[in-house]
């Protein structure tokens, strides 16, 4: 089959390679579209985490937004027909450790990540994905906006675990895809308003499209003060931080009033916060926590897209086909499109 493997940084090719024997637990999919991720961006750079940590190692088949049809299930994997439209986790537990056994498979200490914690994603023609954490979603629903089921994915669980109820005011900090469906997924959620923070033009008017309150640029405006004045003298009583930038942490955690509750998603590819002064939480009894990946919330997340109540596509700003992987890269890391899918 071809695939686009990196095989060290900056250094990746569309090449064919051996499709692996499909296990009992898993599924033979063909990818139908897949999104370029930020992540894969850092390991194409060599500075994600997993890599320089030691915990993953090249040469890795990235991706891990995608949606296929089912071609054949293992002989352990039912409840999937040939020809279903079908979208997977990332996180793929063990099942068995103290952290599976509870829910959180997120966090177990063997786990395995789609496309970019050893093992295979979805820059390819098939994928073999285990059938318990695959999910079906209506064929109806439009190949970019499923594709996109596993940023909403995580820009839900962003929102969920910031208690956003129709009471709170949200500062979404980061205008890139995370940024503009944490945007659309907060309104879902029926927050009393929504203000984004960015710094690229076109993406900052991609937010007003959407519907956000207030859109500042943080290359331009005062966002305490901006954020104050548009609260009716009151700061956001959410924030939530998807640029993995250091300055836009240190702001969005003077942008919440005491009491707020702040997220953070974006990963700082080893930056660091220098000088914060960490009373500033504890003066202002705020409540700070990192949200990481997707877990148990997919089929919430899948109905809602069904609905029609947020509309990934509406971020897709580029499409390729999977031989152009390289050109589709250099475009998302220039920072001009949006969200670039590719076409296997």
């Amino acid at each position: 089959m071809l695939a686009a493997q990196i095989s060290g940084p900056l250094s990746v090719d569309v090449q064919e390679v051996s499709e692996p024997p499909l296990s009992p637990d898993d599924v033979r999919i063909a990818v139908l579209a897949c999104g370029i991720c930020a992540t894969d961006i850092e390991i194409y750079e060599g500075n994600m985490v997993y890599f320089t940590r030691g915990m993953a190692s090249f040469p890795v088949i990235p991706g891990h937004e995608w949606v296929g049809k089912v071609i054949e299930c293992g002989s352990n994997a039912s409840g999937f027909k040939p020809g279903a439209h079908v979208v997977g986790e990332v996180s793929i537990g063990c099942t068995r450790c103290t952290s599976c056994q509870s829910g959180n498979y997120h966090r177990c200490l063997t786990r395995v990540e789609t496309g970019i914690l050893n093992r295979p994603g979805c820059f390819a023609q098939t994928i073999h994905h285990p059938a318990h954490y695959l999910h079906v979603i209506d064929a109806q629903v439009p190949i970019e906006s499923a594709a996109l089921v596993e940023p909403t994915a995580v820009a839900f669980n962003g929102v969920l675990k910031a208690g956003v109820s129709p009471q709170d005011y949200v500062a979404v900090f980061g205008d890139g895809p995370i940024g503009l469906l944490l945007l659309q997924v907060a309104r879902a959620f029926g927050a009393a308003k929504v203000a984004l923070v960015g710094a690229s033009d076109h993406r900052l008017t991609k937010a007003r499209e959407l519907g956000a309150d207030l859109v500042l640029d943080a290359r331009k405006d005062n966002v305490v003060n901006a954020l104050t004045k548009a609260g009716g003298g009151e700061l956001p009583s959410v924030a939530i931080e998807a640029t993995g930038r250091p300055d836009a942490a240190y702001t969005a955690l003077h942008s919440i009033r005491p009491g707020g509750r702040i997220v953070f998603q974006g990963l700082f590819a080893g930056q660091t916060l220098e000088g914060f002064d960490l009373d500033q939480i504890v003066i202002n009894d705020l409540q700070v926590c990192g949200a990481l990946g997707s877990p148990n919330i997919w089929p919430d997340v899948i109905r809602l897209i069904e609905s029609g109540k947020v509309n990934p596509s509406a971020i897709v700003s580029d499409e390729y086909p999977l031989n152009q992987f390289g050109r589709a890269l250099e475009k998302a890391r220039s920072g001009e499109g949006i969200k670039v899918l590719l076409r296997p």
